[in-house]
């Protein structure tokens, strides 16, 4: 039996632990805290909306290195904690896995993929994300409205045996997943929609269609798409002007949706926005490339967090 550890149980983690723990064949740990752990500990894990599932008992901890957690190192780790988390989670995870274990990174952002690799190793650390329209609306419940598709790969697009062994852990659980051959630049796509959509809607309070219905708005996506393609390729990244098309067109479909920052707000949590627009203002800066609007839209969100 695989020991699997689900490091962050919210919306993401908690959902694709769920259905990893459907499966005889896996220990699922799930690693949460506060009301949700209890909801966990007390009532189980349930999955509504799209799927429906109820989860019972589960096994949770607020540590993963606490006895009661763990009976063995964890094979798998999955990382699903919010970006300002990682630091955090790295900590409770450092006496928890052994040099046998994998983690796999479905976070939000690029920087996580680094501070992971190094701190346990490349080898140790596979880079991936994922795409879910998902939301945690009551402590041990998740509410699941489609999209769920996972990716990974190695860094340098080898498809290798520890890929394709986790393709087939995921498969087992009914997981849709892809191995990448270029995940460095699939991931960075994913952090153009978040850079783009999560920071316009956490900010301005309004749903992704709104976006689209107002001339600035909409100009705005673009001017932080084109800020982004420029750190992108200065860090040998290609992105190309179609790619941008397909990020912010493609979001027309998706109606009134509600980005994970959106929701975070409504709910007066910690916004992650040092993942986005931070993280390309760092990037910017040792690259030494001019990024007005992610300047503008870090210096907002900073004000935004000591005023609320």
């Amino acid at each position: 039996m695989q020991n699997i550890l689900i490091m962050g149980s919210g919306a993401v983690g908690g959902f694709y632990g769920a259905h990893l723990a459907s499966v005889d064949r896996f220990h699922v740990t799930f690693v949460a805290r506060g009301a949700h752990l209890k909801a966990l500990q007390s009532r189980g894990l349930r999955i509504t909306g799209l799927t429906e599932m109820h989860l019972q008992p589960v096994n949770a901890a607020a540590d993963p290195s606490a006895p009661s957690a763990l009976d063995a190192p964890p094979d798998l780790v999955i990382v699903a904690v919010k970006s300002y988390d990682t630091m955090e989670a790295i900590r409770l995870l450092q006496p928890a896995v052994s040099n046998r274990t994998q983690i796999l990174t479905i976070q939000n952002g690029l920087e996580n993929y680094e501070l992971l690799s190094d701190e346990f190793g490349s080898e140790r650390v596979i880079r991936g994300f994922c795409k879910i329209g998902a939301e945690l609306t009551a402590p041990g419940v998740i509410d699941y409205r489609g999209l769920s598709s996972m990716v990974f790969g190695e860094e340098d697009g080898s498809p290798s045996n520890r890929v394709m062994q986790l393709q087939k852990i995921m498969e087992y659980a009914g997981i849709a997943a892809e191995v990448s051959r270029e995940i460095r630049r699939e991931a960075w796509l994913k952090f153009l929609w978040n850079g783009i959509f999560n920071m316009m809607t956490g900010l301005s309070g309004a749903t992704t269609d709104m976006i689209f219905d107002d001339a600035d708005a909409y100009a705005v996506a673009w001017q932080l798409f084109y800020e982004m393609q420029a750190v992108a390729s200065a860090e040998g990244v290609r992105i190309t002007d179609k790619d941008g098309t397909d990020v912010i067109e493609g979001t027309r479909g998706l109606g009134a949706f509600k980005t994970s920052t959106w929701q975070d707000r409504r709910k007066g949590k910690p916004l992650e926005y040092d993942a986005f627009c931070g993280y390309i203002v760092r990037k910017a800066t040792a690259c030494k490339l001019a990024v007005p609007v992610n300047q503008a839209f870090l210096a907002l969100y900073r004000l935004l967090e000591q005023s609320e």
